[in-house]
């Protein structure tokens, strides 16, 4: 299964950590959790004010991307990708801080389901 999560530039002693901004993330990370490959790609929509979510949702309809890891997420965002897609979205808790940690709650099934948006909208 291929699991996207919006990563920031920084490492911590060679972790990858979890973006709080879904949209305005430069990078997400899309792994694949059988074979833990994981590939780094630049956010396709950076280059609009508003609607980044149409680019990134194309972008994960394209690596064949079945489950979102997120702190956040807006409705524009979260349309595109759950609703319109059926890509679901899950709720990484605050204090995880690394892609890896997210990735084993995840695996694990303790990672809750976002039925909704939890960001406002953005003007």
């Amino acid at each position: 299964m291929k699991v996207a999560a919006p990563v920031l530039e920084t490492e911590v002693k060679g972790k990858r950590l979890i973006n709080a901004h879904f949209g305005k993330s430069s990078l997400f990370a899309v792994v694949d959790t059988d074979s833990n490959a994981v590939e780094i790609v630049e956010n396709p929509g950076l280059h609009v004010q508003r609607g980044r979510g149409i680019y990134i949702a194309q972008m994960f309809k394209e690596k064949g991307v079945e489950a979102v890891l997120v702190k956040e997420m807006g409705p524009g965002a979260f349309d595109k990708i759950r609703n319109s897609l059926g890509i679901k979205v899950y709720l990484v808790p605050e204090e995880v801080k690394f892609l890896d940690e997210a990735l084993e709650l995840f695996k694990k099934g303790e990672l809750p389901e976002l039925t909704e948006p939890n960001e406002e909208e953005h003007r």
